[in-house]
């Protein structure tokens, strides 16, 4: 009966490394959730805009998430808000990366909601949105 060996370092060098690679994409991914309340977990993410100012998951439903990692038109117009309306000097890129996500933290303390970075509703109603020529509030679009 032959007695098992080790696998060779290398071997086992290589099995860490693709853990902890597969760790570190499993956090990226749930970054936009982590410190999202469990009613803003469960939104879908926010993939096209209303009228192209708000981001929204549909027509007339801005009931959405956005967070780091998402991209497109929704984060555009999130950005062009944050910027023009609400004083946050970011680049309108339509990439949520670390500069969006202290540009939300800055509206939701200002708000006092809570700060987790993630945009929803409540980040949404506590924003000014800008219209191309005027930057109004929340309700008013409605």
């Amino acid at each position: 009966m032959q007695t098992p060996t080790a696998p060779p370092r290398s071997l086992r060098r290589t099995l860490r490394t693709v853990a902890a690679a597969t760790a570190a994409a499993t956090v990226m991914l749930a970054l936009p959730l982590i410190g999202a309340s469990p009613a803003a977990a469960a939104l879908p993410s926010c993939t096209t805009t209303d009228r192209g100012i708000v981001p929204a998951a549909g027509p007339k439903n801005h009931q959405c998430v956005l967070g780091v990692g998402n991209q497109g038109t929704a984060v555009r117009a999130l950005q062009k808000s944050l910027r023009t309306c609400n004083g946050q000097n970011i680049t309108v890129d339509g990439a949520y990366g670390p500069n969006t996500r202290q540009a939300v933290i800055n509206i939701q303390r200002k708000a006092g909601i809570a700060q987790d970075g993630v945009y929803g509703p409540k980040t949404a109603q506590a924003m000014r949105w800008n219209t191309g020529q005027y930057c109004y509030n929340y309700l008013s679009l409605l």
